[in-house]
């Protein structure tokens, strides 16, 4: 990752703590990203050289003065102002990990070949917590091909207790 964003997102970090903060900062970082997403080309104006500076941060002011705190508008001019603006995403993504370590949180990704009853989920979740010793919150993906069981990915670990991989384990103990 950009050692600049890192950066950017370590300083982020501290002024959230700093100012207990964490979670409006984090609310806001997730709306920008948002934004950036809807428009790709705002990102390409914020970028372009060819634009004064004094436009790039009018159109900052415009776009997000009202719609985040201070801090996070704070950032986006420092960020402007240092020719970085490119690593506002990249800076996003690093203080969105910073912030699931800190909160003890982690995404899971359950993937299973039918739709889970919602108590099949929350017992998923309660053994995946007791594993991480953290939060989790799960995003739930059908795919047919798993033919049964799950595949789960957590914190990087992925784990398959799918008919599908137990097939194919088996053919290859055969072969």
């Amino acid at each position: 990752m950009n050692g600049n964003a890192k950066e950017y997102a370590l300083a982020m970090f501290a002024i959230a703590l700093e100012n207990n903060s964490i979670a409006e900062i984090h609310d806001d970082f997730l709306s920008l990203r948002e934004a950036f997403d809807d428009n790709t080309g705002f990102m390409e104006y914020l970028i372009n050289p060819a634009i004064p500076k004094s436009e790039r941060f009018e159109c900052l002011r415009e776009v997000f003065e009202s719609r985040v705190c201070d801090d996070v508008f704070s950032f986006l001019n420092i960020i402007c102002e240092h020719g970085d603006s490119y690593t506002i995403l990249p800076t996003i993504d690093e203080f969105e990990a910073m912030y699931e370590e800190y909160m003890r949180y982690s995404k899971a990704v359950v993937t299973s070949a039918i739709e889970l009853s919602d108590d099949q989920k929350r017992r998923l979740i309660s053994k995946l917590q007791a594993v991480t010793g953290k939060r989790i919150e799960a995003e739930y993906i059908i795919d047919k091909s798993l033919i049964g069981g799950l595949a789960v990915t957590v914190d990087g670990k992925h784990f398959d207790g799918s008919v599908r991989k137990n097939l194919k384990n088996i053919k290859e103990e055969i072969s």
